[in-house]
């Protein structure tokens, strides 16, 4: 059964609880990162990327994820130039721990990329296990027309993927 989701552009008055939920996706990925804490307490910001928030057409976009109406998660996305051509990126999606296992990604990825009509890069840290056996699991699972890794990718720290929706 696939669960009740709903993606909700973050507004300006979402700042707050963006940069909350950022700092639980940091702490995860400093498992992986080896990313320290400042001298406040915190993660990485995204002061730079929430200052855009609200603009009409801002480079980047939030959503938060809901479950059922309840907060389960955010994402990012953004237009990035990749070997010169502008494409749009799949960036950043977090989802809460107590609401996975439920297809609430797998749903993400169905409402924005398979439901859009043009590609998308999706990248993937390599020292991120976890998200890398996430995405190849979609790729088989889920009708995309076509995946293709960049070989080699712009950055060696990135897989680099290029998929297309169903047509």
């Amino acid at each position: 059964m696939t669960p009740t989701i709903t993606l909700a552009r973050a507004a300006p008055a979402d700042a707050a609880l963006l940069d909350r939920l950022w700092q639980f996706y940091e702490l995860e990925s400093s498992f992986w990162s080896g990313e320290d804490i400042d001298e406040t307490g915190r993660f990485t910001s995204l002061d730079d990327f929430l200052e855009r928030l609200g603009t009409p057409d801002p480079f980047d976009w939030a959503y938060l994820i809901r479950h059922e109406g309840q907060l389960a998660g955010l994402l990012l996305v953004g237009h990035q130039n990749l070997r010169g051509q502008s494409i749009m990126e799949f960036c950043d999606l977090y989802v809460l721990p107590r609401f996975r296992g439920r297809g609430i990604a797998s749903e993400v990825v169905r409402q924005v990329v398979l439901a859009s009509d043009h590609p998308w890069l999706i990248c993937v840290f390599r020292a991120d296990a976890q998200a890398l056996r996430f995405w190849r699991r979609a790729f088989e699972r889920l009708p995309f027309a076509s995946v293709h890794e960049e070989s080699p990718s712009e950055d060696p720290d990135l897989h680099e993927f290029i998929v297309m929706p169903p047509a």
